[in-house]
């Protein structure tokens, strides 16, 4: 067996064509690997060309063997057209009959491809709706089919990853120092390096307030007035803690 000949039929030829904006990459191990580049702007498809090709191997003991795979062949492996995991005709690859697609061949790519955009499509909405503040659950292809479909989604832009508010239960960014909507101290590391805590602790004093007070305004109220009904005779309220409410209360706009 003459090792050096020529490997590569080119007198054996497939067409691909990609109705995709997006390129694909596949690699056939030692038949070689392969690119189908993406459909140019302003144009209805892209070609790219598969030809047979003589598979090298090794049988052991000093042997070698080979194999002829045809460009069909190949071009069918190269769009996982026997895996469905790796089916590029989802995505708008396929192989074309002849040197170009007919009209015929490009309705049913776009029609496969509508087809799993709209899955995909569903699928978001579902993940979304179970888990609005994980919106790194939508998978880039997901987002691809909504923008390629023209439908509009809250999941389509690429948010960041959210968390809920233990205090208020708000839905706030993953690794805000404090919460936009109770104000509630959520990482005390952060908002000390960004000078939140002091600026609270400073606020504290300038009330007369203890530094260990409750950071958001309505559970200042509910300890204060849970300090009145205990600790006042007879349903009466102390001046002295009635003065504090009163300077919460001013201070946090409530009277």
């Amino acid at each position: 067996m003459n090792e050096s000949r020529e490997l590569v039929n080119r007198e054996d030829r497939a067409v691909l064509a990609n109705i995709s904006g997006e390129a694909f990459f596949s690699n056939q191990a030692t038949l070689g690997s392969y690119t189908v580049p993406a459909r140019a702007a302003g144009q209805a498809y892209s070609l790219s060309s598969v030809f047979g090709r003589t598979e090298l191997f090794d049988m052991g003991d000093d042997r070698k063997g080979e194999k002829y795979w045809s460009a069909k062949q190949i071009a069918q492996s190269v769009i996982g057209e026997h895996n469905p995991d790796a089916d590029l005709r989802r995505f708008g690859v396929f192989l074309c009959q002849g040197e170009r697609p007919t009209e015929d061949e490009l309705r049913a790519a776009q029609t496969r491809q509508d087809a799993f955009f709209l899955d995909q499509i569903q699928q978001a909405d579902l993940l979304y709706s179970r888990a609005p503040q994980r919106p790194d659950s939508i998978t880039d292809v997901q987002r691809r089919a909504a923008r390629a479909l023209g439908i509009d989604r809250p999941w389509v832009v690429k948010m960041a990853a959210m968390s809920e508010c233990p205090a208020c239960g708000g839905t706030v960014k993953a690794g805000a120092a404090v919460c936009r909507y109770c104000g509630v101290i959520l990482d005390e590391a952060k908002a000390a390096k960004f000078g939140i805590v002091r600026r609270a602790t400073n606020d504290r004093a300038a009330t007369g307030l203890a530094p260990g007070a409750a950071n958001n305004a309505p559970r200042e109220a509910q300890e204060v007035t849970n300090h009145e009904e205990s600790a006042a005779p007879d349903g009466a309220v102390s001046a002295i803690t009635s003065g504090a409410a009163t300077r919460i209360g001013k201070r946090k706009g409530w009277l």
